[in-house]
């Protein structure tokens, strides 16, 4: 995956004049130096403006650059052409900082080993970054196809390959790059990191009520009445006493609060799209989106959530997390332009927003809050020091039930 440093603020006046470009119009003309061939391209034709005008001892150097060339140039086409590749992941997704293993198949159609083969542009996340090699082979024996297995942890979101990608080849010299762009690619989708949350989210009901906002019926929670038995019922529910009385069998009916359905909102923007912190800052947030909206799905908690500008509905079955994973992926690392978001509102809601400076900013608007729902409106501050997987787990104050939601 491409890398960006971050560039020192103590430069001096030198570093900077030598740094600085003063005729960007001008690089088209010069770009093909960034080969070393170019360089021994430009060293040949010197040696042969030497032996034309000044010494037969030109004409051995011209020679001997024109066949380093040749070869330097040859190989790496015949072996990126003569050879097959096909590249995939055992697994479709895979979530941040999770190791996973790809594969890369290879055919040789020559009797002859092929050696330095590299596949480039696979985890590089920005299609402007300069290509880096994701897998590299020493050497591929003769006449054979072999499968390659290499332990690969992605570092950020996205859907892979964001470009198409090449079997590169540079060997023996390394001077020239012969690059051909791979056939087979099994793309690959990196979801946000998810940290564990303990606790219950406090947003309940007032109301005993069988859909909707209140409690629910079930077979766990505080008391609310008694029923007739119904097939299905469990015997360790069955209320023995009420049962002798009536003489029939009556079952405990008893209810947890219902959960209203809550509606999350993101903050897309990334306020300076160049800056390495801003994109760090929202994939921070990111990341606490993601693992707030899966708590929520642990706890059945019905969700609506807002991407920027994208409304999608956050359900209980694994089918709709996982569009919910990959919607979060989807979202660029310069981040996309949204609306200002509002909390106030008659709904329960809850805003995810952050800043450039790398805080992230979880607001909850509850118009039912109480003492136990901690208000009718929360907020919850995670500084830009602060580590995540800290901070996730303490983020609700009531830990109830740890075993069950976390």
């Amino acid at each position: 995956m491409a890398i960006v440093h971050a560039a020192s603020a103590r430069e001096s006046w030198l570093s900077r004049l030598m740094t600085t470009d003063f005729c960007p119009w001008a690089n088209r003309f010069v770009y093909w130096l960034k080969e070393p061939v170019g360089w021994f391209a430009l060293a040949t034709a010197v040696s042969v403006m030497i032996g034309l005008y000044f010494s037969p001892i030109g004409w051995t150097l011209a020679a001997s650059l024109s066949a380093i060339m040749v070869t330097g140039m040859a190989w790496p086409w015949i072996a990126v052409h003569v050879t097959r590749c096909g590249l995939r992941s055992e697994t479709d997704a895979v979530h941040e900082d999770t190791p996973f293993r790809m594969v890369l198949s290879v055919r040789n159609r020559i009797p002859l080993p092929v050696w330095g083969l590299a596949v480039e542009g696979f985890l590089d996340r920005d299609s402007s970054d300069e290509a880096k090699p994701a897998i590299g082979l020493a050497c591929v024996p003769p006449l054979c196809t072999a499968d390659y297995c290499v332990d690969v942890t992605p570092t950020l979101r996205g859907h892979y390959p964001v470009t198409k990608p090449q079997v590169t080849c540079s060997f023996p010299f390394g001077i020239w790059t012969a690059r051909r762009e791979l056939s087979d690619v099994k793309p690959l989708t990196v979801w946000p990191k998810i940290y564990p949350v303990l606790g219950v989210m406090p947003i309940v009901g007032k109301a005993n009520a069988d859909q909707g906002d209140g409690s629910r019926g079930g077979r766990s929670g505080d008391f609310v009445g008694v029923r007739a038995f119904r097939r299905g019922d469990s015997a360790k529910h069955v209320n023995w006493v009420a049962s002798a009385r009536s003489d029939s069998m009556i079952v405990t009916e008893r209810g947890g609060p219902q959960s209203v359905e809550l509606e999350v909102l993101v903050d897309t923007n990334c306020y300076e799209a160049t800056s390495h912190a801003s994109r760090e800052s929202l994939a921070r947030r990111v990341r606490v989106a993601a693992s707030v909206l899966s708590s929520l799905h642990q706890s059945r908690i019905a969700t609506r959530v807002r991407l920027g500008d994208r409304s999608l509905a956050y359900r209980f079955d694994s089918r709709a997390r996982r569009q919910m994973l990959d919607a979060l992926a989807s979202i660029p690392i310069n981040g996309e332009p949204c609306e200002q978001i509002s909390l106030g509102s008659a709904r329960v809601r809850m805003v995810i927003s952050g800043s450039s400076s790398g805080k992230v900013l979880v607001q909850i608007n509850n118009p039912l809050g109480g003492r136990r729902a901690g208000g009718a409106i929360r907020e919850i501050l995670l500084g830009h020091s602060d580590h995540l997987a800290t901070a996730m787990a303490n983020l609700w104050k009531e830990v109830r039930d740890v075993d069950v939601a976390a």
